[in-house]
């Protein structure tokens, strides 16, 4: 056997470094699927705002503030369930799925790749920012703000999907003509992309220190126990000299050193920094000296806590969260997909009320033909506009009831009957008074 073939046969082993080779792309494709899931939420018809109907749309159906047991489910089971991941896993949201933050990475990695590290755009300390000499280049700042400028446009698009249907965003992009759009909608736009353009090329993640009061309101909930960076204090002599975790935080601030409030975001890169710097070295063995931590830590830095004791806190949330998932699904079962009713109309003759208008609202989003009838009068002493009605989307429709002035003076009490298509079916009481010939 030759001296390559005996060490072909020699087994390797190689150490395993979570962080160098799972953190930092976990976290970039957990990034990319929420933005994904930004856009497929509304265009999908799982939520989307309805101005014109002055509700929202959930799961393909209209929602009325009358819908009490599906509004108050579905917003008290979702803020109770945040509640639980702020106090279980802290501010791992800003780190891993606000697309502020996904953002702000990107205009930094481009910033960074065009002028140069040392080019931030804003700092609070009134440095100057520095280019270095050979990126100075007119194509350099050009590409900078072309790549700048098209996330925003993008972005800008996000939250008229959540106002608009996708059929109207495409007529949106493509500058046709289309009834569901306003005039100035493209005013509105730009000042979007205005917006949307000062905060990655400007702002940036400093809105994440200094300006988001979304994490004000997550630190509310966290505690010692929450998800945590932990710094492994026994091989400290690692750190000597070394501030390759600090350079990695984008929000400048040292990792070994967390408290409760900081601006830390649970994003990981120190730990993805420390193991690849550990994974490259011959004289540092071991994993890094950063890692997330679930629990508090003695005096002794011994974590001694677990996911039991983030139950144990959080007994009022967790039945909050049950409590609003009961409601919610109450509120679905027992949904209707069409209402009607019947009032006097505003039509007088003289005295005498002899108009009715029959309303009908259908609250979902196909189409569906609406069949009235009436009982308790004779068909000769009233006339119904039409006997169907056909909604190609939710809306809603007006028919119009006449009573014959010759009906014998007297109260009559009729129904109206309706029944949709799918299944639904509906019946309303009115009491008529006629006047007499």
């Amino acid at each position: 056997m030759s001296a390559n073939e005996a060490l072909k046969q020699i087994p390797i082993q190689q150490e395993h470094v979570p962080g160098a080779t799972i953190l930092h792309p976990a976290r970039r494709v957990v990034q990319y699927l929420t933005l994904l899931i930004l856009v497929l939420i509304p265009t999908s018809g799982l939520f989307r705002i309805d101005v014109a109907a002055g509700g929202f749309i959930l799961l393909d159906r209209q929602i009325w503030f009358s819908d009490i047991f599906i509004v108050m489910g579905f917003w008290v089971f979702i803020a109770s369930l945040l509640v639980m991941m702020y106090s279980l896993v802290g501010s791992i949201f800003c780190g891993w799925m606000c697309p502020q933050n996904t953002a702000s990475e990107y205009a930094n990695m481009l910033t960074y790749k065009l002028l140069g590290r040392r080019a931030e755009m804003m700092d609070m300390s009134g440095d100057e920012m520095h280019v270095a000499v050979r990126r100075q280049s007119v194509l350099n700042y050009l590409l900078l703000g072309i790549g700048l400028l098209l996330p925003s446009m993008l972005y800008a698009l996000i939250p008229l999907l959540y106002f608009f249907p996708p059929s109207a965003i495409w007529s949106f992009v493509t500058f046709s003509e289309d009834a569901q759009l306003a005039g100035s909608l493209y005013w509105i736009y730009m000042v979007c992309v205005a917006v949307f353009l000062l905060d990655i090329s400007v702002i940036r993640h400093l809105m994440c220190k200094y300006m988001c009061i979304y994490r004000v309101w997550q630190h509310s909930f966290k505690t010692r126990e929450t998800l945590h960076i932990h710094y492994d204090a026994s091989r400290s002599d690692h750190c000597a000299s070394c501030h390759y975790c600090v350079d990695s935080c984008f929000l400048d601030i040292d990792p070994r050193q967390t408290a409760v409030f900081d601006s830390c975001v649970n994003c990981g890169e120190c730990v993805t920094a420390c193991d690849a710097l550990h994974s490259k070295s011959k004289k540092m063995h071991g994993p890094g000296l950063l890692s997330f931590v679930l629990g508090a830590e003695d005096r002794h830095g011994e974590n001694r806590g677990s996911v039991a004791s983030f139950f144990s806190r959080a007994k009022a949330s967790s039945m909050a969260t049950l409590l609003g998932g009961a409601f919610f699904v109450i509120g679905i079962v027992g949904y209707q997909s069409d209402e009607f009713s019947v009032y006097r109309s505003e039509a007088w003759h003289g005295a005498k009320i002899l108009d009715y208008r029959i309303n009908v609202a259908h609250k979902l989003y196909h189409p569906t033909d609406i069949t009235f009838r009436i009982e308790g009068l004779d068909d000769g002493v009233y006339q119904l506009e039409k006997n169907t009605v056909h909604f190609e989307t939710a809306g809603r429709q007006d028919v119009k009831l006449h009573i014959n002035e010759s009906l014998t003076k007297g109260l009559y009490r009729f129904r109206v009957f309706a029944r949709a298509d799918d299944g639904w079916s509906d019946v309303f009481d009115v009491t008529h008074f006629a006047p007499g010939g």
